[in-house]
């Protein structure tokens, strides 16, 4: 074989190896009983702000992604064993889960507020809140923070998004604490959120560690061409504006 064919097979058989890796099906987990971030309509279509951004992301960066509902149990195990590529569910990035998985760059900084009965009062203090039945999504920020800073409460723990919103509209929960952005969007403007609201204070990553530095991507850590990859993808929808775009569609800001 002279050198001339050598190099353009060497160059085709290169490029085909690139293509059958940039076109192979990347898994993407979310945790479907978040609205409005992942939920399923009607019709079984999973839909939802991040699922529209890791879409968005996906065509931007040239990925062919496949995003499924996943229990939310089994998320971070089915990353860390190569089930799944990458996990978006509005997920917080701590110094803890950085020690098991890499992250996209951060894409939003998320505010924590309880809601409650409309006309409930409470004393939004460890002491005041000791006694009273808070329920929470398990493995999250806001287990994590009642668990630390309010151990005398009565916490109630749930594997679904949803769940806690069920006590408390059903009454045998005093509060819920929860990303403010899906209390006000997912569950106040329903009819099951009629007679609650927002109570307490506004918390972030600045007033306690367990609300971490904001929301990203979740990917496993020996996959560094994915974050790359990502990472790009949600550069250009944010300097393009769709990333806005969704922001104002989905929660008017």
């Amino acid at each position: 074989m002279n050198r001339h064919l050598k190099t353009i097979c060497i160059f085709a058989l290169s490029s085909l190896a690139l293509s059958s890796a940039h076109a192979e099906k990347l898994n993407i987990a979310t945790d479907a009983t978040f609205p409005p971030f992942e939920s399923i309509d009607s019709s079984g279509k999973l839909v939802g702000f991040d699922v529209d951004m890791m879409e968005a992301i996906c065509k931007a960066a040239a990925l062919d992604c496949n995003i499924f509902n996943a229990a939310w149990d089994g998320m971070f195990p089915g990353l860390v064993s190569g089930k799944y590529d990458a996990l978006v569910s509005q997920l917080t990035v701590t110094e803890k889960r950085r020690q098991t998985f890499a992250f996209s760059d951060i894409y939003d900084h998320p505010i924590f507020r309880f809601v409650a009965k409309k006309g409930a009062t409470f004393d939004f203090t460890p002491e005041g809140l000791a006694g009273k039945t808070i329920a929470v999504q398990t493995g999250t920020p806001m287990d994590a923070y009642v668990t630390n800073h309010i151990p005398q409460a009565q916490i109630k723990r749930y594997d679904s998004g949803s769940a806690p919103f069920l006590e408390l509209s059903s009454g045998r929960a005093d509060l819920v604490l929860g990303y403010q952005a899906q209390i006000a969007h997912g569950f106040l403007n329903g009819d099951s959120g009629m007679g609650f609201e927002l109570v307490g204070p506004q918390l972030t990553g600045k007033d306690a560690k367990e609300f971490g530095e904001g929301v990203a991507i979740a990917i496993n850590k020996k996959n560094t061409k994915l974050v790359e990859d990502v990472n790009k993808g949600l550069a250009v929808i944010r300097k393009d504006g769709t990333l806005n775009a969704l922001m104002v569609k989905y929660f008017g800001k």
